[in-house]
């Protein structure tokens, strides 16, 4: 008896959640998206982008969606929409039963700035995505100017590595060397400090513009990267701590095992 009265329980409790589910779901489907929530997730270490940003983004994609049935909404095409924007990461779109319709953003973050030969200007981040100088924030982050040659099409292509770089002429692989040059500044809490600006000579070196200190530093290529600033370092700590930073006018680190200072 008792058994068959959980049996009986059980029909009744299976009956209303089928019920509920199709009031549920046919309220769902009649429900329409009446207003869009944006949040920038990494709004507090990045600015390049707003809510308003992104939702002239979304209105200049022409994606139906205020108004429209939720369930005819294509999160997918949303999210797809929004990173073709260089600038975002990454994007997901979702509704909530108020009709609400939600969209988190995360952006790209740059760490270099690069100048080139013409005068165009862009960002680099980690992954070697090219971000274009299009939005009023300016992050405080490396310069890199001087005579750099790209071997692509700056409003084409989207990331360095699309191309085999590694068969491309010297001058043509100068863009590499620079991320790479910048790369080991930006994860070297030192040097992220230190080292301000980098410039591309006409051959092809780079020169480094320090924070502190009056002098230019003449790095040459990227051989050696891991050596020349250890020798830096050594010169910093041991010599320029106590014979002041002002002393020298050039500092050279393409010779080996040894640094070359010219005098003011």
């Amino acid at each position: 008896m008792k058994y068959t009265r959980n049996v009986i329980v059980w029909v009744f409790i299976l009956a209303y959640l089928v019920v509920m589910s199709g009031f549920m779901s046919e309220k769902q489907s009649e429900q329409r998206i009446n207003s869009i929530d944006i949040t920038v997730l990494d709004a507090g270490r990045s600015h390049f982008i707003d809510e308003d940003d992104v939702k002239n983004m979304l209105l200049a994609s022409k994606i139906p969606l205020l108004g429209e049935k939720s369930e005819k909404v294509r999160l997918q095409s949303v999210e797809d929409k929004l990173c073709q924007q260089r600038i975002i990461r990454s994007a997901e779109a979702y509704v909530t039963e108020k009709g609400v319709l939600h969209v988190d953003i995360r952006q790209r973050e740059p760490f270099v700035r690069i100048y080139n030969r013409k005068g165009q200007s862009y960002y680099l981040d980690h992954e070697g995505n090219i971000i274009p100088v299009s939005w009023p924030f300016s992050p405080f982050v490396l310069v890199v100017n001087g005579s750099i040659y790209e071997p692509f099409n700056l409003s084409k292509t989207k990331n360095l590595f699309e191309l085999d770089h590694d068969s491309l002429p010297e001058r043509q692989r100068c863009i590499y060397d620079i991320f790479e040059l910048a790369s080991f500044i930006d994860q070297d809490e030192f040097w992220r400090s230190q080292i301000q600006q980098v410039y591309v000579t006409p051959s092809g070196e780079f020169e480094l513009i320090p924070r502190v200190g009056s002098h230019v530093i003449e790095f040459g290529r990227t051989e050696d990267t891991a050596e020349k600033f250890y020798k830096l370092r050594l010169l910093y700590l041991e010599g320029f701590n106590k014979l002041g930073w002002n002393q020298y006018s050039r500092i050279n680190l393409k010779y080996n095992n040894q640094v070359v200072c010219i005098k003011n």
